[in-house]
């Protein structure tokens, strides 16, 4: 079986597993990310409401970690808009506004605007996005909250056969790939957004597209453009995980995607092994520290002995005793919490903890 070695492995890559290996990669160290797949933070839209960065004011390297992954997210083409010490109501799936702090720009765009004429646009066939709901929920609620902001509802239809039922998946993925497609929804959205200086749509701006990509269809269509998140799969939070992987992997780090651990090798010397279920044979890779952050299942990892974790958030068994110095989890496995501002959080430390084991637990 082939040995891969590494300073520092990570298994999970949801927001808590790409945030750690980010910040052990951005201390020059050689890094290796392992999943099954995407997180499930891709179920929604990827932000950060403000009711999290209130709850977890008083972290330590709350800040830092929030700085952190949004100057990654800022280098992998997905900036955030936001503030953490303020927030902005954007409209949700519900027909309703959320307070945010922090969201990917396409989704920033679509916040409440006083005097500025909104049209929320659907797309004949997609059954999982009314744009008439939306623009009459939207419109009472910004008048609830005395913001001059009205919505207005318009349609916009293809030639072209988008499958049955047609999803924003399904879009998303022609307007990554089609330079056709793109050219007939921006005629489509601009006969659509004629007398108005705002449209809002589905998520549908494409699962790879970059901030520069968007800004360039936005120039094209004449008028702001900002997306509501819809059912999952949700193209923002996809869009946030595929720009995000590919930054890391840019950088250096080593996928390892859709094969799971099976086992993971807990040594009495230095290095922790793992063994992954790859094609044909397994692969091992040898490593000096581990992140665990694949949630709750981090502990079937761990075994019958795990009992929960000390300050460093490293894995105690059910006597108490540290399971080894160089094993970290993170996530939704520490707390229960499956907010994304917990997850950045216990990432960004425990991949900056995991990467200070450097030289100390060093594979031989």
């Amino acid at each position: 079986m082939e040995t891969n070695r590494y300073d520092v492995v990570v298994v999970g890559a949801g927001i808590a597993g790409l945030t750690a290996a980010g910040a052990a990669a951005d201390r020059k160290l050689k890094v290796a990310l392992v999943s099954t797949g995407p997180g499930s933070f891709v179920t929604g839209p990827g932000w950060l409401k403000a009711q999290e960065i209130l709850r977890f004011s008083a972290a330590p390297e709350l800040s830092e970690s929030i700085a952190f992954f949004c100057e990654m997210a800022r280098l992998a083409g997905c900036p955030f808009g936001g503030d953490i010490s303020a927030s902005r109501s954007l409209p949700s799936l519900l027909g309703d506004f959320q307070r945010v702090a922090f969201a990917p720009l396409p989704l920033w765009n679509a916040e409440p605007r006083d005097g500025v004429s909104t049209a929320i646009v659907g797309i004949r066939g997609l059954s999982s996005f009314d744009e008439n709901f939306m623009a009459e929920l939207l419109s009472e609620r910004a008048r609830a909250m005395s913001s001059g902001c009205i919505y207005t509802a318009r349609k916009i239809s293809f030639a072209r056969d988008l499958g049955i039922p047609a999803t924003t998946l399904r879009i998303a993925q022609c307007f990554d790939r089609d330079a056709g497609f793109r050219a007939e929804l921006v005629d489509a959205l601009r006969l659509a957004a004629s007398g108005f200086e705002r449209v809002l749509v589905p998520g549908i701006l494409g699962l790879d597209s970059s901030a520069e990509q968007i800004a360039h269809f936005e120039g094209e269509l004449g008028c702001s453009i900002g997306e509501i998140y819809t059912l999952p799969p949700c193209i923002p939070g996809l869009r946030i995980f595929h720009r995000l992987e590919s930054y890391l992997h840019n950088i250096g780090v080593e996928l390892f995607r859709g094969f799971p651990v099976e086992k993971l090798e807990i040594h009495d010397g230095p290095g922790i092994g793992l063994r992954i279920a790859s094609p044909g044979h397994p692969l091992n890779l040898r490593c000096d520290s581990v992140v665990l952050a694949t949630g709750r299942r981090s502990a079937s990892l761990l075994g019958g002995a795990y009992a929960g974790h000390d300050q460093q958030m490293r894995p105690l068994t059910s006597a108490g005793s540290v399971m080894a110095p160089n094993l970290f989890v993170a996530g939704s496995l520490l707390d229960g919490d499956d907010g994304e501002v917990p997850h950045i959080l216990t990432g960004f430390r425990a991949g900056k903890l995991a990467a200070s084991t450097k030289g100390s637990y060093a594979a031989r």
